[in-house]
């Protein structure tokens, strides 16, 4: 009964444990996970539990095989004692068979004595198998904190990434200080006006090289849009295994809800099926007392002949008995039949004891015909009742001495009645906690498959997370890799403006020495007008006086050939009314004195040549000069291409959006005051960017305006200076410089507003 005692309690202890393991199971972070499958030991250790020993394999009916043999042989055992009882009291067999039966009870306790230690062995391993799933959990949690520390490592990469957004913002400030510098430098270029046909191939090359670094900001500006698309794809898929976590976790709590409710079903049940057989033991026990009854009568009929008509009687009774037992049998079999379906076992041991109870049935029948065999022989032996009537009182005698042993047998018999009983119970008993042990078992196997199946999805989940944070280092590994190169293409454009800043200082200084060069050239250009006007002048003259002489020799040789000469020289005089000492000298003289003015004709038209050569020069520099403009226009075209997709790629609203995230990010921590300074000052950049813009546009208009009308003059002046002389020259070049000043005052006043605007709006 201890064994029994100990195999009932532990049930308990298996709840126990179980009670106990649970919460610390419900207690993970991360719920519910998926783990990868992995081979289960707990298969193994039930099929080593079933089959280390033969009497500790559960068979298909519910009960243990050597049990249940050695329960068959006890219910023979008992049977070949009855027998024995009622052929002979008092035969020394007895002892014996009561001995083995003593033997048989025994073997049936050490039986479940070596099943409740394989439980109690089953039981540790799951005890160590509980264990195993706790370290499981501890690694789990273990593999929490690792998913921590690299959260925390992806916060610094974003305060890196924050802190490279200041520098950024620190970097546009510059860039804007720069504009403002840029701003005063235009106003110094203001006053050298003439610089612009002289460095018109510089400002080329700063236009390429601006055109290069306004690709290599866009460049940038695209790399950071894509890091921060990336960064928010990272901050949705964290977001999103945040919720399948939760999700997880409410389906585990479900799962343990149904198992608790199943828990309490199958508690209910069991406590149904033990009713159930308290029921089928009680009808068991009248069933026997039924045989014993049947028995008895049967003895009865075959040592008292005379009494076979009462036994009759007593056998339709018995009859009736078996019919009610049968009845019982039937309605137990019916009950029975309605838990069929949940305890398989049961039915099954209930199907065994109806087939031995048909087997008693027909053995019954067969005892019809020898009672009517034996209804025969009292009628022949009422026949030679008469023939012994002597030898009635002699058995009467005897009959008296075999009442008293039957009454001594009787005593032994209830004894041993007792003893059965007490046997049958403890059987019963034993068969009871033997189920609840299958019952407790079954559960057991079923709450171990699905803690395998937990183990192995929460395994899966590990893998999964592995794989997630290995990509997310992944992508981290290259969001610094990209942080790096930006950091490098910041050096990088410091650097470049650092050397456009040599490259303006150098140009202002170019710019100062071309302005001294202009004024020279200009003093050098008034100069040559003078000397111009002054050989004009001459020429007219000498073209005048020239023009005379040939008229005046011209009627003198007409004169000659009709007159003579010296008569025809008061006519010409008088004709012409001329006064001048030439034509009143002798004729040596006029003629040397026309020798002079043909030598001094000579020199006139070869410096008239001269100057015709300087004019064509002056108008193929002209036309170079043409041509550089128009050079310099189309220049000025595509730089304002340049400065019109420049507004469009850096005003455009996606990027201030971008940048007052970017400001907003940064400012997460500073005070309001800080964060109202750090607007200001974006708003101030922005309508400084905005203002240079605007002017660099007004300027590109301005500029190109005067150069077409620079253009059209130079064409309208080379056609009249092909015609005429070169005095136009000089009014194309003061035009030229007209228009260049004009242009210069603009832009300088352009600049000057746009600088008032941006300090009074700060």
């Amino acid at each position: 009964m201890h064994y029994v005692a100990d195999i009932v309690n532990l049930p308990s202890y298996l709840d126990f444990g179980w009670h106990v393991w649970c919460p610390k199971w419900k207690q993970k972070k991360v719920g519910f996970v998926k783990l990868r499958r992995r081979e289960s030991k707990l298969s193994w250790i039930v099929k080593s539990v079933l089959n280390s020993s033969r009497h500790s394999s559960i068979s298909d009916n519910g009960a243990s095989e050597p049990a249940r043999v050695l329960l068959e042989r006890l219910f023979a055992q008992t049977q070949k004692l009855e027998q024995q009882i009622g052929r002979d009291p008092s035969s020394p067999g007895l002892g014996v068979g009561f001995g083995e039966l003593e033997s048989e009870l025994h073997a049936a306790l050490v039986a479940l004595k070596n099943k409740e230690e394989d439980l109690q062995d089953a039981e540790r391993k799951l005890v160590l198998e509980f264990n195993e799933i706790h370290q499981a959990r501890k690694s789990l949690e273990r593999r929490e904190d690792e998913m921590a520390a690299a959260t925390l490592k992806q916060e610094k990469l974003e305060e890196e990434l924050r802190v490279a957004n200041v520098e950024l913002a620190s970097r546009a400030l510059e860039i804007s200080d720069l504009k403002l510098q840029l701003k005063e430098k235009d106003d110094k270029i203001s006053a050298s006006q003439l610089a612009l046909l002289v460095k018109e191939e510089e400002i080329g090359e700063m236009e390429r090289e601006l055109m290069k670094k306004t690709d290599e900001a866009a460049d940038a500006e695209s790399q950071l849009r894509f890091k921060s698309e990336l960064l928010d794809e990272a901050n949705k898929v964290v977001e999103k295994q945040a919720l399948e976590l939760q999700q997880l976790q409410r389906v585990l709590r479900e799962k343990e809800e149904e198992l608790g409710n199943s828990i309490r079903m199958q508690e209910s049940e069991s406590e149904k099926l033990k009713n159930m057989e308290a029921k089928l033991e009680k009808q068991t026990m009248d069933w026997l007392i039924a045989q014993e009854e049947l028995r008895k009568l049967a003895e009865q009929t075959s040592k008292h002949v005379g009494e076979a008509n009462s036994t009759l009687d007593e056998f339709g009774r018995v009859k009736k008995l078996i019919s009610d037992v049968k009845c019982e049998l039937v309605s137990s079999q019916k009950v029975l039949a309605s838990s069929k379906e949940k305890m398989e076992s049961q039915d099954r041991l209930l199907e065994e004891q109806l087939n031995e109870l048909e087997e008693l049935r027909q053995s019954i029948m067969s005892y019809l015909p020898s009672l009517r065999d034996a209804e025969v022989e009292v009628e022949n032996e009422r026949v030679k009742l008469r023939v012994a009537e002597a030898q009635n009182e002699e058995l009467k005698r005897d009959l008296l001495l075999e009442k008293e042993l039957v009454a001594e047998l009787q005593t032994t018999l209830d004894k041993e009645r007792s003893a059965l009983k007490q046997a049958v119970s403890e059987l019963s008993a034993l068969c009871e906690e033997i189920d609840s042990k299958n019952a407790a078992f079954e559960q057991s196997q079923i709450l171990l498959t699905a803690k395998e199946s937990e183990l192995v999805e929460a395994r899966l989940e590990i893998q999964h997370l592995k794989s997630e944070l290995v990509s997310l280092q992944l992508v981290l590994e290259q969001k610094n890799s990209e942080l790096s190169d930006a950091k490098e293409m910041l050096e990088e454009l410091s650097h470049l403006i650092a050397e456009l800043k040599g490259i303006l200082s150098s140009r202002e200084e170019e710019l100062i020495g071309a302005v001294s060069e202009l004024k020279e050239k200009g003093q050098h250009v008034l100069t040559m007008q003078h000397e111009l006007t002054n050989a004009q002048l001459k020429f007219s003259e000498a073209e005048a006086v020239v023009g005379k002489i040939v008229d005046l020799t011209n009627e003198v040789v007409l004169s000659l050939n009709d007159q003579g000469y010296y008569t025809l020289i008061p006519t010409v005089k008088d004709n012409h009314g001329l006064s001048s000492p030439l034509l009143d000298r002798p004729p040596d003289s006029s003629k040397w004195q026309v020798k002079q003015l043909e030598t001094e004709l000579e020199f006139t038209r070869e410096t008239l040549r001269a100057k015709e050569m300087e004019v064509l020069a002056a108008n193929k520099d002209l036309i170079t000069k043409d041509e550089e403009l128009n050079v310099a226009i189309r220049k000025l075209d595509a730089k304002e291409k340049e400065i019109a997709k420049l507004r469009e790629g850096v005003m455009q609203d996606t990027d201030l959006k971008q940048l007052y995230a970017l400001s907003q990010e940064i400012i997460g921590e500073k005070g309001v005051g800080e964060v109202a300074i750090e607007k200001l000052q974006l708003e101030a950049a922005q309508l400084e960017v905005e203002a240079a813009t605007t002017a660099l546009e007004r300027i590109t208009e301005l500029s190109r305006q005067l150069l077409h009308q620079a253009g059209l003059s130079i064409e309208a002046e080379n056609d009249i200076l092909l015609r005429d002389d070169d005095s136009e020259e000089l009014d194309c070049s003061l035009n030229v410089s007209c228009n260049c000043v004009f242009f210069f005052s603009k832009t300088s006043v352009i600049i000057v507003e746009e600088q008032n605007e941006v300090h009074d709006y700060k």
